[in-house]
């Protein structure tokens, strides 16, 4: 475990004061226990909103290219697709 010693504002520190006497907790306790509840919620917003930004980014290349009909994921069906647009580009 690490120490880190804190310089706050005076209103920050009669604030903490409140509440360390509201609720019977050291100044230590209290603050870790704010910590550890608010940089957990922070962490995790950050990862669902990059993994929406991600998201987000791909989704404009989904299903991005339309041959106009439906076609089939085996090897035969994905030659004669790109025979055909071969031949149209020719």
């Amino acid at each position: 475990m690490k120490t880190i010693t804190l310089q706050v504002p005076d209103e920050l520190y009669e604030a903490c004061l409140y509440m360390v006497q509201k609720y019977g907790r050291s100044a230590e306790e209290w603050v870790m226990e704010f910590l550890l509840k608010h940089t957990t919620v922070s962490l995790q917003r950050t990862d669902e909103e990059q993994r929406k930004a991600a998201r987000e980014r791909l989704r404009p290349h989904a299903g991005a290219q339309s041959l106009g009909h439906p076609t089939g994921v085996d090897n035969e069906s994905i030659d004669a697709n790109l025979a055909n647009e071969y031949e149209r580009h020719s």
